[in-house]
């Protein structure tokens, strides 16, 4: 008690010092403005970040820290902005106190206080049992192959530096990896698979991909592949074979039509059909080239006294004479301007490898339309002949030149979901008959033999994005087909167990619930929704209720649902800065997930403190894994890495440091795996800290059942201390975050920290 009373005075004298020092310089006539707000700032014992307001009209400003243990993201800056400052964890036995002192030329210094308490000599003692290895916790580890670890130096992460880092995961008690795709494909991410029986020779061979298999089945670590049959890349044989040969047997395997507006009021398109000419509309139809075995290279011979062109193959890629000053053949589909070469007497000729698919204009201008500057083919004979002149017609008030096209470049066009031209969606046909389609059969095949590599599951990338309407029937009518087909493939090899298969529904609860009817287990991105607003506004109260409110729903569409729980993944702002940077709320988010009902998965770098926001593009949310050793691999690209990662510490410093985030998702990972009620147990809400009690709405309690096993869990999701009677009869605690005090008996009580958490293990 004294050591209390001696912390609330050391509070109140600095921050009367601090009250007294941060009125703005000059408010006495002067002409530099200089102050900070909150005038002191309150730090539990803790790890934590927070924000100090800096105003300022100075041209350049300074802060520094009195103390090592605190220390702010900047030493200087200019005008308005806000600094983040952050403190160590405070195990020295005793509050502690420092001050930031601001300071600018023309201005009074501003010094703000900083206090932080200590871990209470009264710290609730733990006594888990100890895990025995055994991985009971269902802890899938998001993998980005590229982005996790380097086995051989080439910046590349591996199949090979995975097993070499199996350990790592071990000892977080994963019990399942999911690996992003890990076939050939023409993006940095794999999700524009070209061959699905292959891998990517970046991560290394079929041999290595068993090795890991098997490495990992030694540990109790399950392996799913990460598996994308909404579409593939443009590159995939199939789709370069339907597009060259309209007779190919792969024309059926895409959605390709020739007016799609009009197919689709026609009926003609299954995968669209309940969609309309809203599909058209939005802008998710590209155009291919058809016909020809390759884009050839090309001749174009302009003669322009008379206004023709004519085009011939050719071999090699030749040219001769002199640049034009001003006759352009204009490529329609890449939006390429090249230059004719003046060859004399008004003849140009030009060589190049033809890609286009939407024909080409020639032009006297690199970047003018004008009238009379655009020449193409009149009206009704845009086709030209190898090797025979075409007359060119000029745009005037009365002609509007259409694109010139030659025999082998018949366009249709193809269907992309995602609004990328180097997608194209996989044609299923009707969804009651989706498994008698070329597409499926095919895709099933190859999962079969991946399944008869080891693999144990499948995560299956945009669920409701296979037929148009995602919220139709079609899609989960759609993946149970899939699953019943794969599911017999896998227990002609396993007879006792099925499959497991994940898909990812990026929508809210609601709209995830009826696609249990096609899988067993869907990725819950309501769950971290829900909980990020509740560590963001301290209303835990509500959280356990709403959670369970999902779980019921679920349940009256498949009773043995599966619910994936997790944070951030590689489509979202990382879980730290949705956070606002505080890492006391990443740890306890971390613990959240790890006693809450579910499934729950680790995406890489979370267990680590990870940065980062989408902005202009995904790489900044998926930076490769910080190791402290030559494993680490490179960005993908460098100018997409968030600044905010310099500042988070590897894996080597964070095992080495106790208080680190890693060392929470060790030690609750751990205790997962202990205890049955954690690990698979029935949730339920806590009949007095829950959504109808206003005077604790900071809190997040729930109960966690499994036979006679009973366990409570208690989480503060507040900056603020709260004491709390218990009106269970406990055994003893077995976890804690942060600073837990209390007692057990008659009159059991616990007090939680800022931002604290305890495990309770109930008589």
């Amino acid at each position: 008690m004294k050591r209390f009373f001696a912390f609330l005075l050391v509070l109140c004298l600095l921050g009367f010092a601090g009250a007294c020092s941060s009125d703005p310089a000059g408010s006495d006539g002067g002409s530099v403005v200089l102050s900070a707000s909150p005038a002191g700032l309150e730090f539990f014992a803790d790890s934590d970040v927070q924000s100090l307001e800096v105003k300022s009209t100075a041209s350049k400003w300074m802060i520094a820290a009195a103390d090592a243990w605190c220390q702010t993201d900047v030493s200087s800056g200019s005008g308005d902005r806000s600094v983040r400052v952050s403190v160590a964890a405070n195990t020295s036995g005793a509050p502690r106190s420092t001050q930031l002192t601001l300071s600018a030329e023309g201005a009074e210094p501003v010094v703000v206080s900083v206090v932080q308490s200590d871990m209470a000599a009264e710290q609730l003692a733990v006594d888990p049992e100890p895990w025995d290895g055994r991985k009971r916790a269902d802890i899938t580890y998001q993998i980005l192959i590229y982005a996790f670890a380097d086995s051989d130096g080439d910046g590349v992460g591996d199949f090979r530096g995975i097993a070499d880092k199996l350990d790592y995961l071990d000892a977080m008690g994963v019990g399942a990896l999911w690996l992003s795709p890990a076939h050939p494909a023409a993006s940095y991410h794999g999700y524009d698979v070209e061959d699905y029986e292959a891998l990517d020779p970046r991560f290394g061979t079929e041999a290595d991909f068993k090795a890991l298999i098997d490495a990992a089945h030694a540990r109790g670590i399950r392996i799913y592949m990460d598996y994308v049959i909404n579409h593939t890349g443009k590159q995939h044989p199939w789709f370069l074979d339907a597009v060259r040969n309209p007779d190919s047997p792969c024309r059926d395997y895409y959605v390709f039509s020739d007016n799609p507006r009009q197919d689709i009021r026609d009926g003609k398109i299954p995968t669209i059909a309940s969609e309309g000419a809203a599909g058209y509309d939005a802008g998710q139809w590209f155009t291919a080239v058809c016909g020809g075995d390759a884009t050839p290279n090309v001749k174009f011979t302009l003669d322009w006294n008379r206004k023709t062109v004519t085009v011939e193959q050719v071999g090699a890629v030749e040219n001769s004479g002199t640049p034009s000053s001003g006759k352009y053949l204009f490529l329609g589909d890449p939006g390429r301007c090249v230059e004719f070469y003046d060859a004399g007497s008004g003849l140009y000729t030009l060589s190049l490898a033809f890609d286009s698919s939407w024909g080409f204009l020639i032009r006297t201008s690199a970047t003018a339309w004008t009238a009379g500057t655009k020449f193409g083919a009149a009206a009704g004979s845009n086709t030209i002949a190898w090797g025979e002149p075409m007359t060119l017609v000029a745009n005037t008030a009365s002609a509007d030149p259409a694109d010139v096209l030659m025999p082998y470049m018949s366009s249709v066009m193809y269907h992309s979901h995602f609004w990328t031209s180097w997608f194209a969606d996989l044609n299923y046909g009707p969804a009651d008959a989706c498994a008698e389609s070329p597409a499926f059969k095919a895709v099933c095949k190859s999962a079969a033999k991946w399944i008869g590599l080891g693999i144990d599951g499948l995560r299956l990338d945009g669920a409701k994005h296979v037929y148009h309407n995602a919220y139709s029937d079609e899609n989960p009518r759609f993946w149970k087909a899939f699953y019943d087909e794969v599911n017999a493939r896998y227990r002609t090899l396993h007879p006792d167990g099925d499959i497991y298969m994940v898909g990812e529904m990026y929508d809210s609860h609601d709209r995830v619930a009826p696609y249990y009817l096609g899988l067993p287990a869907f990725f819950e991105f309501d769950y971290w929704w829900r909980l990020r607003d509740a560590l963001n506004t301290s209303t835990g109260c509500y959280f356990a209720r709403d959670i369970l409110s999902y779980r019921e729903l679920y349940a009256k569409v498949r009773p043995d649902f599966i619910e994936a729980t997790k944070l951030s993944n590689h489509d979202e702002d990382r879980a730290l800065s949705e956070l606002k940077g505080s890492v006391a709320k990443a740890k306890l988010a971390g613990a959240v997930l790890l006693t809450s009902c579910g499934s729950p998965y680790v995406y890489q770098g979370e267990e680590l403190g990870f940065v980062g926001t989408k902005e202009s593009g995904d790489e900044y949310v998926r930076h490769p894994m910080k190791w402290g050793d030559t494993h680490t691999p490179e960005p993908v690209d460098a100018a997409k890495v968030f600044a905010g990662m310099k500042a988070v510490a590897d894996v080597a410093a964070q095992e080495a440091d106790a208080e680190s985030i890693l060392h929470v998702y060790r030690t609750f990972g751990a205790l997962r795996n202990t205890y049955p009620a954690l690990a698979m147990g029935a949730m339920t809400e806590h009949l007095v800290y829950n959504a109808d009690n206003t005077q604790y709405r900071q809190i997040a309690a729930w109960y966690r059942t499994e036979g006679d096993q009973r366990m409570l869990v208690l989480h503060n999701f507040s900056s603020s201390s709260v004491s709390l009677p218990l009106t269970d009869a406990v055994d003893k605690a077995v976890a804690t975050l942060n600073s837990v005090s209390g007692s057990f008996g008659d009159a059991s009580s616990v007090r939680l920290g800022g931002y604290a958490s305890v495990v309770l293990l109930l008589k």
